[in-house]
């Protein structure tokens, strides 16, 4: 007797959001299969564009260092020897740096986090910062890779290890652990923040519009150089924004109630 094939079998999972599609798009760059909605390499984040994006600033960065040698000949042509020398020195001057812009981030937000650490801290919680040691990192590096969580489709060279807390609200927040996970680079801030509420069982309405900002997630991880906590913008890329090792915070809302 033949086995009757049941409509879950039929259709494959789109490889942005998992969603069942049973017409799906074939992506013939990266090789994926995705729904209606991600079939364009913008909307499902092509690793072609990325690729493509770098080859880009490569060819551009020979075009200008080229023109940059042949504008340097037509000027020296041009000038006296000594004429040139004074132009070349008036011009090489160190220009000032620009002052560091500090993050705009939310006071209320920043008051939930400073309370969060201030419980964790009576339970001699786990420092901010990484260790210096390299040999250290290498080992924690090692420690993490094991018990971290994440999609075992994400190639192995694409996979950033972090570490992330979950400050939710007053209660769970005493026992909260930090929990470790792995995700893809080439993802935007706004994918991994999905993927961490995903895996920790976090409620998430950020993709609706009706969603109010104290009901969204947010993600913050403390600056390296700075020390201080940063928001991270969704639409920034994961590879600019984390790094191996990195402990992040899983926030919910801005507006919090005093203690």
């Amino acid at each position: 007797m033949t086995q009757e094939t049941g409509m879950l079998d039929v259709g494959t999972h789109c490889a942005f959001c998992r969603q069942l599609d049973f017409l799906p798009f074939h992506c013939k760059f990266c090789n994926g299969d995705f729904c209606e909605n991600h079939r364009t390499k913008e909307s499902h984040h092509c690793r072609w564009l990325l690729e493509q994006n770098n080859s880009d600033k490569k060819q551009q960065n020979a075009q200008n260092s080229e023109l940059k040698r042949n504008d340097e000949q037509f000027f020296k042509s041009l000038l006296p020897q000594k004429g040139y020398i004074r132009v070349q020195e008036k011009h090489t001057e160190p220009t000032p740096r620009p002052k560091p812009v500090r993050s705009q981030i939310n006071k209320s937000a920043l008051d939930k986090l400073a309370r969060f650490f201030k419980r964790r801290s009576r339970k001699n919680s786990t420092p901010l910062k990484k260790s210096s040691s390299s040999s250290n990192a290498l080992v924690q590096l090692s420690q993490l890779k094991k018990s971290a969580v994440g999609d075992s489709r994400i190639p192995l060279s694409n996979r950033i290890y972090i570490w992330c807390y979950v400050v939710h609200d007053e209660e769970r927040d005493k026992d909260a652990k930090r929990e470790s996970l792995y995700i893809n680079k080439i993802w935007p801030i706004g994918r991994a923040l999905d993927y961490a509420a995903q895996q920790f069982g976090v409620p998430n309405h950020n993709n609706s519009v009706k969603t109010k900002n104290e009901e969204k997630l947010y993600l913050y991880k403390v600056d390296q150089k700075s020390g201080e906590m940063v928001q991270l913008d969704t639409s920034g890329r994961v590879a600019t924004g984390l790094s191996d090792l990195d402990t992040v915070y899983l926030v919910r809302g801005t507006d919090v109630p005093a203690t």
